[in-house]
């Protein structure tokens, strides 16, 4: 069995009239919560490591949004234990905030430095007060509140159809 781990390299972040503004809650997040996925079937593990706050004895709130764990987002509440080697690993969500969360997968592109497509989707999205967890230039994480996500989702359906990327949502059915 491999493992493998990820964890997110910057902040939750949107666009607010134009500047970017840093989520309080990633701002000052001081914990790493790790949460397993499957990426590979049950045979290659990976944790995804999102920041977090603790909430309580044995708690935390999510302080990131998740690029890789299903029904998991921005504000849920989980229960933690750490590992015997310290870092502490989500057990089961305790608390849904009610966010819907949306992965964004932008195909290759010739030069990465200046892809700026990421930056355009925030543009697109900050009338909705979407959050954004970038993972790479290729791949971002967003974060609706329930009363603009089927919008959002609308707008990410439209663009995906007109071949601009790829998109999935974060909640199962």
């Amino acid at each position: 069995m491999s493992t493998s781990y990820l964890a997110h390299p910057g902040r939750v972040t949107r666009l607010r009239d134009g500047v970017v503004e840093v989520h309080p809650e990633s701002a000052t997040a001081a914990q790493t919560v790790w949460v397993a996925v499957y990426p590979g079937g049950e045979d290659e593990v990976a944790w995804e490591g999102l920041r977090a706050h603790p909430s309580g004895e044995g708690r935390a709130v999510v302080a990131a949004v998740p690029v890789f764990a299903y029904d998991l987002h921005l504000g849920d509440e989980v229960e933690v234990v750490a590992t015997a080697e310290g870092p502490l690993v989500a057990v089961r969500p305790l608390l849904d905030a009610g966010r819907h969360t949306y992965r964004v997968w932008f195909p290759d592109w010739p030069d990465l430095e200046r892809d700026e497509r990421g930056r355009e989707l925030q543009v697109e999205l900050a009338r909705f007060g979407c959050w954004f967890d970038v993972y790479s230039p290729h791949l971002v994480a967003i974060s609706a509140e329930p009363d603009v996500a089927a919008a959002v989702a609308d707008h990410l359906d439209e663009a995906e159809r007109a071949g601009r990327f790829i998109y999935e949502v974060g909640r199962t059915p």
